[in-house]
């Protein structure tokens, strides 16, 4: 599956592309159109496209910034409208604490002191005489984006548990190779439900940065 973000509704002959892919989840013909609000700015952004003869340098550029836009939105937690990001649940809390993923950060997941991800570094662009493409091969990205749910099947696991002083077995799970009990489970069928946390798309700001980038590169 492939979802994408695609301007082509504004800008019919050169636009930009935001790309996904997820091959997981079963999200089919997804296309979501991200528009210049404001009808004089669309305007002008066409007729700055139309006037330029090698615009893959202007495409270039712009996937260059939305680049550096998508890393913002990792950095503040933030959709490219400024909306906060939904909060990270409390087992995953928990869970980041014990590894000491600290500080806890969405998306990003923090380890021995440094604040990364596959998802977050993973985001470029690619730029043609017509287009920009901005977006992540990473398979996990169109549900982070869009949201979506994920049914996993019952599935057959070991836990690792140790004796106390007393002989009785422990409560708490350990390690593999620190365990002295191991017991054979099922884990049943279980949903996960993964809220939309947006990085990719245009802010106000993206927008006014891409027309002043077309002005600035027809005066060269």
């Amino acid at each position: 599956m492939k979802g994408y973000l695609d301007t082509s509704p504004v800008w019919p002959a050169h636009h930009i592309i935001l790309t996904l892919q997820e091959e997981n989840i079963k999200m089919t013909g997804i296309r979501l159109s991200l528009q210049i609000n404001d009808a004089a700015a669309r305007d002008q952004m066409q007729d700055l496209l139309d006037r330029m003869e090698n615009r893959q340098g202007f495409f270039k550029s712009v996937g260059e910034l939305m680049v550096r836009s998508t890393s913002d939105s990792f950095r503040n937690q933030r959709a490219p409208d400024g909306t906060p990001w939904v909060s990270l649940r409390p087992a995953t809390i928990r869970a980041r604490e014990r590894k000491g993923q600290l500080p806890l950060t969405i998306l990003r997941s923090n380890s021995k002191g440094k604040s990364g991800s596959a998802l977050a570094g993973s985001v470029s662009s690619i730029a043609t005489n017509d287009e920009v493409a901005i977006g992540s091969p990473v398979r996990h990205a169109a549900i982070h984006q869009l949201g979506g749910t994920i049914n996993k099947p019952a599935r057959a696991a070991k836990i690792y548990r140790r004796k106390n002083a007393d002989g009785q077995v422990g409560r708490l799970f350990v390690r593999k190779e620190e365990a002295d009990v191991v017991t054979d489970v099922t884990i049943p069928a279980h949903t996960i439900r993964i809220p939309a946390r947006p990085f990719l798309g245009v802010s106000a700001a993206d927008e006014r940065a891409i027309l002043e980038m077309g002005i600035e590169w027809l005066s060269l």
